[in-house]
């Protein structure tokens, strides 16, 4: 949900994306580019907008790029329609940006794993600090050490799940946004789509 003319321009002139504008200018073997061999090079070769967005996200900056759409009096109920839709579905997906792309499945298993680890050693200090069960019961010991590891499969086996129908859904309103934004371009109703 990108304006590609706004994105190109950004690559161009704004500092936070010049590995990217680099890597173009590397690519076409060109000291500079213009914006709209920028935006050629955009639409043609998807990783540098993939590159953009992550690089957004990890800057905390929104890959939603949609203007909310004020509903005039003047406007036709059609149109009202599809700007009350269009504003409805920019706030779903910006609840759901994160999950805009598919779940990574090392991040999770890393952060997840960490967190076993973590309650193991916690538990096994406690044990060995606090009791004798080591030494008496030992198989209870190591049964909680298990018990753990499985719970923590579990919960990584449900994110990935999470993640997945997130993901999903943000592509089915993605989807149905951009159809509507066809359409109001066409009736006319839509003046100004992007920030």
């Amino acid at each position: 949900m990108l304006d590609l003319k706004k994105v190109a321009k950004q690559i161009k002139r704004d500092g936070l994306y010049t590995f990217i504008y680099n890597e173009m200018k590397e690519i076409t073997g060109k000291g500079e580019l213009s914006e709209e061999e920028v935006l050629h090079l955009l639409n043609k070769n998807p990783k540098f907008l993939q590159d953009y967005k992550i690089l957004n996200t990890q800057s905390e900056i929104s890959n939603i790029q949609i203007a909310y759409q004020e509903i005039l009096e003047e406007d036709t109920p059609e149109c009202k329609k599809i700007k009350q839709m269009i504003n409805k579905n920019r706030e779903e997906l910006i609840k759901l940006e994160p999950y805009e792309n598919k779940p990574d499945s090392m991040l999770y298993a890393v952060w997840i794993g960490s967190a076993v680890i973590f309650l193991i050693f916690v538990i096994h200090n406690l044990v060995v600090l606090y009791t004798f069960w080591y030494e008496k019961y030992p198989l209870a010991v190591y049964l909680s050490y298990v018990v753990v590891s499985i719970f923590g499969y579990l919960y990584y086996r449900k994110r990935i799940k999470d993640h997945h129908k997130n993901h999903a859904m943000f592509k089915s309103i993605e989807t149905e946004t951009k159809s509507l934004i066809e359409k109001g371009k066409k009736d006319g109703c839509l003046k100004k789509i992007y920030v």
